[in-house]
């Protein structure tokens, strides 16, 4: 019995059929490839963060602190672990490069499967023999943090923001407290927590987990717990700002920080004060996570965001 071979016009069908199939498959298939990139940057944090704080377990709870470890000198002196807080060392930078060099952690950690922005880059080549506390020098200082350079004028060796280093924030949340309504860590956000006009809608960040027209991130909280959230002021994170709205508890943004313009709160009871009891409005107690490669004070770390697409 002589085999019947497919026709042109059956061949087609199944081509066309195939394609059909293709065509269904491949959106769900992005779907699914993004959501495990998105889950992959959670565990990376998440590992940040329980690293930080199984190291705070060794330090009478306080989180891993540059100024801490790299202090001013003591009597004239430069000795490991004396000494007053140098709080100019409270960079985003000297955080990540210190914690790399006493092996908490590797350099691509720090990188985010969802990473767009071309200029963050892993730092592949570190210099753990920069570590030599005999010789005052705790971390490799090339390790860099300019999230808002342009391309190919400098780098950022890291993808997340982390709960900024100075005034209340440092000294009262950045510690082993357990608190599950204080985050640390978590996606980078838009300048200053704004959501409309050009500085939200050309913003990087909203290709890292969004749509590319919303924000979206992953949020590390005080007891390592972590969301997926779809706001700056997520459920559970609130702040409580003296006079302020009668004292009340406010929902916080977790990139807006004090000040005038844009401002969560003014007024006493809401900032940290100098030492001339002067207000430092961006040194208040709320969240204000962010990355800083500046010189901050004791009461003061202006953070920066990625440079817009039109940019």
């Amino acid at each position: 019995m002589k085999k019947r071979a497919f026709t042109l016009v059956e061949l087609l069908v199944v081509v066309a059929i195939i394609a059909l199939l293709v065509g269904l498959l491949l959106p769900a298939l992005a779907k699914a490839q993004q959501t495990a990139k998105t889950v992959k940057d959670s565990n990376q944090i998440k590992q940040i963060h329980t690293a930080m704080v199984g190291r705070a377990n060794e330090s009478k709870g306080k989180m891993p602190t540059p100024g801490l470890i790299n202090r001013l000198s003591y009597n004239g002196q430069q000795i490991p672990g004396e000494g007053e807080e140098d709080f100019a060392q409270n960079k985003t930078q000297n955080l990540y490069s210190a914690c790399v060099a006493q092996q908490l952690f590797n350099t691509d950690i720090l990188i985010g499967a969802t990473e767009v922005n071309q200029v963050v880059k892993p730092y592949t080549n570190y210099n753990y023999a920069a570590y030599r506390p005999a010789t005052d020098v705790y971390w490799d200082p090339n390790m860099k943090a300019k999230i808002d350079a342009a391309p190919g004028a400098d780098e950022c060796h890291t993808s997340y923001a982390h709960q900024i280093l100075c005034g209340l924030r440092k000294s009262q949340h950045w510690r082993n407290n357990l608190d599950s309504t204080r985050p640390h860590f978590a996606t980078r956000g838009v300048k200053n927590g704004v959501v409309t006009g050009d500085d939200y809608e050309q913003s990087p960040t909203l290709r890292l987990h969004g749509p590319g027209k919303t924000w979206e991130g992953n949020v590390c909280f005080g007891d390592t717990h972590m969301e997926f959230v779809e706001t700056f002021r997520p459920d559970g994170v609130f702040y409580e700002c003296g006079t302020f709205n009668g004292g009340n508890l406010t929902k916080d943004n977790l990139f807006q920080c004090g000040g005038t313009t844009p401002a969560e709160f003014t007024g006493n009871g809401c900032v940290d004060v100098n030492a001339t009891n002067a207000p430092q409005p961006w040194a208040g107690g709320d969240a204000m996570l962010g990355i800083h490669p500046n010189t901050p004070t004791k009461w003061i770390a202006i953070p920066v965001y990625d440079r817009r697409d039109d940019q």
